[in-house]
């Protein structure tokens, strides 16, 4: 869980670093300060949209199916056995 909210977080950041590398290469590193008040939740906004993009194509996109048996985590003998999906 912390991988994917890491991995989210992550995203959410990529419009804000390249908005920062597009003003660092054309030559107005001066005003790195200005892009929060500027295009803040412009960025924002996108950063979210990718996001959510991602999180609703995921499981489309990985090629598991929906006829699979999923088995969710239980304790067994006082140890955690992760869930998995049974491919019949």
């Amino acid at each position: 869980m912390a991988k994917l909210i890491i991995l989210h977080l992550l995203i959410l950041s990529i419009p804000f670093i390249l908005m920062s590398l597009f003003y660092i290469i054309s030559g107005r590193s001066k005003a790195l300060r200005d892009i929060p008040e500027v295009y803040g939740y412009k960025l924002l906004i996108l950063g979210l949209s990718i996001s959510i993009i991602i999180f609703y194509l995921n499981p489309i996109l990985s090629g598991v199916s929906r006829d699979n048996n999923y088995t969710p985590p239980y304790i067994e003998d006082g140890k955690i056995v992760s869930g998995n999906v049974n491919e019949n």
